[in-house]
């Protein structure tokens, strides 16, 4: 689960903290120690002035992003507007109105010094007046964002520009790329050092207009705790309302944010905070209470004199888990549930198919670190880039990692008792004939790049294996984790997404609301139970069921005869039984400063230390649409192995894009609930499954490429195969290296519309 903020962060203050770095190219910049603010703006305006017509990017997004607020450093702040509007139109096919508030606090500072300038008036009489007229000027629908960007804490951007501004003390010049990071940091600094304040206070005057606010309500659980809640309701409308419960555990501005979104749509607006969060004095234990509270914040919900007794939920990450977690017992209020890029707890988080990641300290410490949500913690990238490289380096068990990082956690430690997916997963979210018991309808979204996609499809499955017909929609297209719960990016990664993929999610979702809980029509989208954007063929398809996206199957064997720098990927099993060997050193850290910095589309790819299987190219377009799935026959020197299979197509220009991936424990691929150990020097069949689903048109020319390997690398636990528990395992268990014999009649099968 990563949290990558939506559209509404666009453009806020967070920037991942980094170090100076060199290139060739240098720019003139000498800063004298204990320099003022006043002689470090000039300083870094000239700097700015001489960096923008230097500045490239290939990405327009990333380039617009930059510039804009290198201008407004530079004092060019009509030029700052242009490009922010530039920067507007990349999104404007997803949901214009919602775009047009994207960067709302550099417009306002911009403005306000074109106004101080033009007019001869103080700073601060000038920002109320070019307030007022920005605001008014804005769609009422875009007015609900902008409160977030007033949320942002001044301290950690002073502390990071002042890192910054000594390591450039005593030095004469500075890189292009240090410049760049320089600039930024000093803009986020110096802009929301002067609106945040005075912001505050004008928004409140604004929404006091409008809403009725309650910010800190405090509801009852049924077992004596208390959680804390956001109520916005529109002054004007119905006396009784619908609402929109969200059920958030990262607290903090986009609560407000979020209700009032919920109210400018005609509802009441209800974000109530998980346990222990904001007010709460309970502690902090993410997921594990959710599924009660949620369903007596519901009651307390219809309950209300304003209330209908009508309940919507939606949300994404681990707001889409928090739904499920409310569906284990569905309160007869819930009429709907819009799980976005819904964690799947114990599926696709803390552990991917029980192979747990490191990720997962940083993010107990992002949520449980205050009663807030710790956002200076979180994205330090320097520090846990740092402690995720010398945990591996060090060969200590994953279960030190805590200890390591410097600050024990509970939460982590709890997490690792449970490699299995039992009863402690299965308590928090509808499991097994739970799910027959949701009748409810549902609308799942979630993108073929995001990284909560496994769960996602994993609720939506288990809500069909189990329910003879459940009313479940489908939404999946070419989105990351933000953009399934937000506004899609016109360009994920190096990939230029369809034109028609460029939707708001959003937007749909008050769409479903106004279509289950309002009686309007369903989503034009929503043609079908599922919907499905074809990446390459620019058109959305609509199916009644998974099964019907395809009409055959391609199956292709990991084939021994090579062919150039890649072995053959057969579409006919083999005439005799052959094996291509594979050697994993588990006592190896020389690949410590390995990258994984590639793109979904680019010219290279990670194939160290893997084996790699490629396909003849495509006589005719071919539709993939979904999961790839097979069987992977196998022999081993050791009781257990972390496998992964990444799946790229190869265009003919000799590009890669990456399609879907898998990395499983092969001891639980036959029984999430139970491990069942391989024998050492026996063959084994290991089942895949539950690997990543797309959709993509391949043109003719193009080959499928399988790149097959073993999971070993500071991002996750590292599986040495002595069959203790993985999380205790140390470098000193590794023994000699992992012998590995791949099949010939080992196989994957491409679900295909031809």
């Amino acid at each position: 689960m990563k949290i990558i903020p939506p559209l509404p962060y666009l453009l806020s203050a967070v920037i991942t903290i980094s170090c100076l770095h060199s290139t060739a190219q240098l720019l003139p910049l000498s800063i004298p120690a204990g320099a003022d603010s006043a002689l470090l703006q000039q300083k870094l305006q000239i700097l700015a002035q001489q960096l923008i017509p230097l500045y490239t990017e290939k990405e327009q997004e990333t380039r617009l992003d930059n510039l804009f607020r290198l201008q407004i450093v530079a004092g060019q702040y009509n030029a700052a507007v242009n490009t922010l509007d530039s920067l507007r139109e990349l999104f404007k096919k997803s949901d214009s109105l919602i775009i047009k508030g994207i960067g709302f606090q550099f417009e306002w500072y911009a403005r306000t010094r074109l106004v101080q300038q033009m007019r001869s008036i103080s700073f601060e009489e000038a920002l109320n007046r070019t307030f007022t007229s920005l605001y008014n000027q804005l769609p009422e629908k875009a007015t609900a964002n902008i409160a977030m960007y007033f949320e942002t804490e001044i301290p950690p951007l002073k502390k990071k520009l002042d890192e910054l501004v000594a390591a450039q003390t005593g030095k004469d010049s500075i890189s292009i790329t240090d410049a760049r990071l320089l600039c930024r940091t000093y803009n986020s600094w110096n802009v929301y050092n002067k609106i945040v304040p005075p912001g505050k206070l004008l928004l409140t005057q604004q929404d006091n207009s409008k809403y009725i606010i309650e910010d800190s309500v405090m509801i009852p659980t049924r077992d004596g705790a208390t959680v804390t809640a956001v109520v916005v309701r529109p002054k004007e409308g119905p006396a009784k309302l619908p609402a929109i419960f969200i059920f958030n555990i990262y607290t903090g501005g986009v609560d407000r944010a979020r209700a009032k979104d919920a109210a400018l749509n005609g509802y009441a607006g209800i974000v109530a905070n998980t346990r222990g969060k904001k007010l709460s004095t309970q502690d902090i234990e993410p997921f594990e209470h959710d599924a009660g509270d949620a369903y007596d914040i519901i009651n307390w919900i219809s309950q209300q004199p304003w209330s209908n007794g009508k309940v919507g939920m939606y949300g994404g990450s681990y707001l889409g888990f928090s739904q499920w977690a409310a569906a284990k017992k569905v309160h007869p209020a819930l009429k709907t549930i819009v799980p976005q890029v819904a964690v799947g707890i114990g599926i696709d988080y803390p552990m991917q198919n029980h192979v747990f990641m490191s990720y997962m300290l940083r993010w107990i410490h992002f949520v449980t670190n205050s009663k807030q949500t710790d956002e200076t913690d979180f994205n330090n990238s320097q520090h846990w880039d740092s402690v995720f490289t010398k945990w591996y380096i060090s060969g200590r068990s994953f279960r030190a990692l805590d200890t390591i990082e410097g600050r024990p956690s509970k939460i982590f430690q709890r997490w690792l008792q449970h490699p299995s997916y039992d009863n402690y997963w299965q308590k928090m979210v509808p499991y097994k004939q739970e799910f027959a018991d949701i009748n409810i309808p549902i609308l799942t979204t979630t993108g073929y790049y995001d990284d909560d996609q496994l769960g996602a499809m994993y609720y939506f499955n288990e809500h069909h294996r189990y329910h003879k017909s459940p009313n479940h929609y489908l939404l999946i297209g070419p989105y990351s984790h933000a953009g399934g719960q937000s506004i899609a990016s016109a360009v994920l990664q190096g990939y230029t997404i369809d034109s028609v993929a460029n939707i708001s999610i959003t937007d749909l979702t008050y769409k479903w609301f106004n279509y289950i809980l309002k009686d309007s029509a369903r989503p034009a989208l929503l043609k079908d139970k599922i919907n499905y954007q074809v990446m390459g063929g620019n058109e959305w398809k609509h199916r009644p069921s998974l099964s019907k996206m395809n009409n055959d199957t391609l199956t292709l064997y990991l084939g021994d005869i090579r062919t150039g720098q890649h072995y053959k990927l057969e579409t006919k099993p083999p005439a005799t039984s052959e094996y291509i060997r594979q050697e994993v050193d588990f006592r190896d850290r020389s690949d410590t400063a390995a990258s994984n910095s590639y793109k979904l589309l680019d010219s290279v790819i990670n194939t160290k230390g893997k084996l790699t299987f490629i396909t003849a190219p495509f006589e005719k377009p071919i539709e993939f649409n979904g999961s790839f799935f097979g069987s992977l026959r196998t022999m081993i020197n050791k009781k257990d192995m972390d496998v992964s299979i990444d799946v790229y197509e190869q265009l003919a220009d000799g590009k890669y894009l990456f399609l879907s991936t898998y990395l499983a424990r092969a001891s639980y691929t036959k029984d999430r609930s139970k491990r069942q150990l391989l024998v050492p020097g026996k063959t084994a069949d290991i089942p895949v499954h539950t690997t990543f689903f797309t959709s993509r048109k391949l043109q003719p020319g193009s080959r499928l490429l399988v790149v097959l390997g073993i999971n070993k690398n500071n991002g996750w636990q590292i599986n040495y195969g002595t069959g203790k528990d993985v999380s205790t395992e140390t470098i000193q268990d590794a023994g000699e290296p992992l012998q590995i014999r791949w099949f010939n009649n080992s196989y994957i099968k491409i679900p295909v519309w031809r």
